[in-house]
């Protein structure tokens, strides 16, 4: 082995420790921040979660390039190939156009949504006919968790390039609705009165934010809305089954359902 490939081998081994090293203080030292803010603001401490994590992965990854570019260095080929490119007046202008136009412009992209943030970590969000948690920030993908537990990855150049639905900042609510059937010439009040106690009594929901309305006139029946809301991560599915069934048990047992 010769000593040019001992010196590399060094070189790299050096590098991979001091990334580590750099990704876990990096780590510990943002966690700290953004607990500490937490216990202040947790809206600024969710913004700042986003755009440190993002920032996280940058960092690493350009002491990762800086060291793989030292081990290059240590050969005569690729060195004199390194110093053309950085002698060269189009490197930033090349850079920039791939950034722009190639995968790279996912980390561009990332980026800009990690500062802006129209979404972060831990909203719910509608990217175009998707919805979900957003579960995690990379240099190229943002992970979306969907209710049945699927895990969405979108390029980060779609999430400047499609609408963005935020369901978190500023009504951090889950709504979940349900309609019932009631027979013409049942009281209606009364029915509506039925429902919203009946609903009222689940554990899981937001109490006393439920209210029903009285929606269209079909089929010989009085069609009654029922809406409520939860916690962002409320299992909706379950809830939603348990509401019909405790209103449908409510209004049989008040005999004011359709037949």
């Amino acid at each position: 082995m010769s000593d040019r490939t001992v010196e590399a081998l060094i070189t790299a081994g050096v590098g991979l420790v001091v990334v580590v090293a750099v990704r876990f203080l990096l780590g510990r030292a943002f966690e700290r921040y953004v607990a500490r803010l937490a216990a202040k603001d947790a809206g600024l401490a969710a913004r700042r979660r986003t755009t440190l994590g993002f920032l996280r992965r940058v960092i690493v990854a350009f002491v990762a390039a800086i060291a793989i570019w030292k081990v290059l260095a240590l050969y005569p080929s690729t060195n004199q190939l390194a110093n053309a490119l950085l002698a060269s007046s189009a490197v930033l202008a090349i850079f920039v156009g791939l950034a722009f136009n190639t995968p790279l412009s996912n980390l561009g992209s990332g980026m800009l949504v990690a500062f802006a943030q129209p979404l972060r970590i831990g909203d719910r969000v509608t990217v175009g006919d998707q919805t979900g948690f957003v579960e995690e920030m990379t240099l190229l993908y943002t992970t979306l968790v969907t209710d049945d537990a699927r895990r969405v990855y979108i390029p980060n150049s779609q999430l400047t390039a499609s609408m963005i639905v935020n369901r978190t900042i500023r009504d951090p609510r889950r709504v979940v609705s349900a309609s019932f059937p009631v027979r013409l010439g049942a009281p209606v009040d009364e029915a509506k009165s039925t429902v919203l106690q009946a609903i009222d009594g689940l554990d899981g929901l937001h109490k006393g934010q439920g209210k029903v309305l009285v929606g269209d006139v079909s089929g010989g029946s009085v069609w009654l809305t029922a809406t409520v809301s939860a916690p962002l991560d409320a299992d909706v599915i379950q809830l939603g089954s348990d509401v019909r069934e405790a209103a449908l048990g409510a209004l049989g047992e008040a005999g004011f359902l359709a037949a």
